[in-house]
């Protein structure tokens, strides 16, 4: 009872953070709870309508939608979306990459999957930071990719259309070949469905989109269970986009240059850490990883000399 307790004190933050992901995970996919209690939750709509991290608008779980998938899909339509644009700047200054680690549902699905008993691997550090560099390519090409598209909208409308459709799903749904989201809440049900009813496998190889994401996401989900976060760490635009900015955040996490022995003693903290962070190797002020910390505080809650602390301003 006594190591029991010990343990527990020593995972009192993942121990809230996992409650904080399953409420998040409810709240956010509010039709869940209606359908299995028979409530009407309506006024959730208007709260959970813009989502500052991964959220498919397509979910039939919930009626809101990501904070990037809006931004882009604005670009398709036309319009240059400003106010969302430094809403999201804004979240991600004050906050760091909270939503990330706490309350992105995504995040929570493959956490859960991770928990699944396995002999648990970690990515060479070389092959590893070549990784990273996979969702930052996907991020800057979606970029110049829409702004194109939003500045062919000063010309005449068949244009703007024409190249629109040249694009298929990327100038209809900007964000759906690169979301998990996407994945989990629409085509892989929608697929199982139409496999039960058809009893055949065709729905797989019906379209190479939905043939080439069936096959990939699942590779990604399979790897996760032995792999912390495989899709934030290497493929999530939004992760990306929230890397860019949270160097620059108002939160940070520090590191007492007094109590921490470095890595030659200790090194617990770069142990634990899911994301690889080289915490060791960055500045006592301030570490984010070059934007890759999702603040899951996993460093702060096992370091033995107490020496990391969050910190705002």
């Amino acid at each position: 009872m006594e190591k029991l307790n010990i343990n527990l004190k020593e995972r009192k933050i993942t121990i809230i953070r996992r409650i904080v992901q399953i409420i998040s995970f409810l709240f956010i996919n509010y039709i869940i709870i209606e359908r299995l209690f028979l409530v009407n939750l309506m006024g959730f709509e208007g709260i959970i309508k813009i989502q500052p991290f991964l959220a498919t608008p397509r979910n039939p779980l919930s009626e809101g939608a990501g904070i990037v998938e809006y931004i882009f899909y604005s670009f398709t339509q036309g319009i240059f979306p400003l106010f969302l644009i430094g809403l999201f700047i804004l979240i991600i200054l004050l906050s760091n990459r909270f939503f990330c680690g706490w309350i992105c549902p995504i995040g929570t699905i493959q956490d859960a999957l991770y928990l699944i008993p396995t002999n648990k691997k970690t990515m060479k550090y070389n092959t590893h930071k070549s990784f990273l560099k996979i969702k930052t390519f996907i991020t800057i090409g979606l970029i110049i990719i829409m702004l194109g598209v939003f500045m062919s909208s000063f010309t005449d409308d068949e244009l703007f259309e024409g190249i629109k459709a040249s694009l298929g799903p990327l100038g209809t749904k900007p964000m759906a070949i690169f979301s998990l989201s996407e994945f989990i809440f629409v085509i892989f049900p929608d697929v199982i469905l139409q496999i039960f009813l058809t009893a055949t496998l065709f729905p797989i190889f019906s379209d190479i989109v939905v043939f080439i994401s069936f096959f990939f996401y699942l590779i990604i989900l399979g790897l996760t269970i032995f792999y912390p976060r495989v899709y934030c760490r290497y493929i999530c635009p939004v992760g990306a986009l929230s890397g860019m900015i949270s160097r620059f955040s108002f939160l940070k996490l520090a590191r007492s240059p007094v109590k921490c022995p470095g890595r030659q003693e200790c090194g617990e903290c770069e142990n634990v850490c899911p994301k690889q962070i080289r915490i060791l190797d960055e500045s006592f002020d301030a570490f984010t990883g070059e934007g890759e910390c999702n603040f899951c505080l996993k460093c702060l809650e096992r370091c033995p000399h107490d020496a990391i602390q969050i910190k705002f301003g």
